[in-house]
């Protein structure tokens, strides 16, 4: 009874969407580019609201709750909360455009904000802080959240060694769209910790696009702050504003000529397998190195050669300690990293 109640009320909102729509975005149009993006901006800057306790109420209570239940956007971990729950303790709030990156103006509005307010579990609240979004290089190498749900999200580096936070598949879109949002509502850059996101923001929003109920919700933001995400209502603003290159990945012309593409299995007892990506002709080494620093084992990759085994021995054939150890590969200007855990 709980599912159909929902689903009549997301189809309702889809009704309501439709109207809604039909002349928010006349004045836009015929833009594009710059233009777009600035026309946009003066669109969605109509909201002032700027009661956070207020957003966490609407959040937990009627915006993300189904029938007495929320859900952890990063980990699909569900919560029963009661009706007058709103994110005291476990689950709680994520903000996406996280709050140590906000410029100075505005920041209460911004704060309040539930286009990119989320509810997710603690600890990954926590673990994700304020990382920019990416794509981790090794997912075997990166600490996963949550490994016995369907949906899991990742913390590690990407393939120039920045930490970033990966968001499952199921809610990637949602995620980029909230920071395509922000950055166009309240012009904060998307550049942060060395890590430019648009590009990634660009992939994840069209392998992720918006469906029914990520359409009811922006319906239902409409209604309580007054404005709308149009990236979840028109997704194809999002090519006319920033153009991506017509590869089927956005980001392929940004990829390294050198990456770990996985080390498995990760932790390892016997052996471990480290994979990698290099240009063609490349002359690519690999060190190991324990946590001192201290090298302990080099391996040169032959032509074209795209992986190599290690068996926790060092260079003269004993066997090392249990432990984290680093493995890091060079080629002539590029170098990459992954961390591996051997236990006995």
């Amino acid at each position: 009874m709980k599912d159909t109640l929902k689903l009549s009320l997301i189809f309702l909102l889809l009704l309501i969407s439709i109207s809604l729509r039909a002349g928010y975005y006349d004045s836009v149009e015929d833009l594009s580019g710059n233009d777009l993006y600035n026309a946009l901006h003066s669109l969605i800057s109509t909201n002032t609201y700027s009661s956070y306790d207020g957003a966490k109420v609407f959040l937990f209570q009627e915006l993300d709750n189904n029938g007495g239940q929320v859900k952890c956007i990063y980990t699909g971990e569900t919560y029963n909360i009661s009706s007058s729950y709103s994110g005291q303790s476990n689950p709680n709030t994520e903000h996406t455009y996280a709050q140590s990156w906000f410029s100075s103006s505005e920041t209460s509005v911004k704060k309040a904000d539930l286009h990119h307010l989320f509810i997710t579990t603690m600890q990954v609240n926590s673990s994700r802080g304020n990382l920019p979004f990416g794509n981790v290089a090794s997912t075997a190498a990166s600490t996963v959240y949550y490994s016995y749900t369907p949906l899991q999200s990742y913390r590690g580096y990407d393939n120039w060694q920045n930490t970033v936070f990966q968001v499952n598949p199921q809610y990637r879109g949602n995620t980029a769209r909230a920071i395509l949002y922000f950055h166009t509502r309240y012009q904060d850059p998307i550049y942060q910790q060395g890590v430019n996101m648009l590009n990634t923001m660009i992939e994840w929003h069209y392998s992720d696009p918006p469906d029914a109920a990520e359409i009811a919700r922006n319906t239902q933001l409409h209604g309580f702050q007054g404005n709308r995400n149009p990236f979840v209502d028109r997704p194809e603003f999002v090519n006319r504003i920033w153009n991506p290159t017509s590869t089927d990945d956005p980001t392929q012309e940004m990829a390294p000529v050198l990456r770990i593409d996985n080390v498995f299995p990760n932790p390892f007892r016997d052996q471990l397998t480290v994979a990698i990506d290099a240009k063609a002709g490349d002359k690519v080494q690999a060190r190991i190195y324990n946590v001192r620093g201290q090298l302990v084992y080099t391996h040169q990759f032959l032509d074209n050669a795209k992986s190599f085994s290690w068996n926790g021995k060092d260079s003269t054939g004993k066997d090392l300690p249990a432990g984290l150890y680093l493995v890091r590969v060079n080629s002539a200007d590029t170098a990459a990293t992954a961390r591996v855990l051997l236990v006995k």
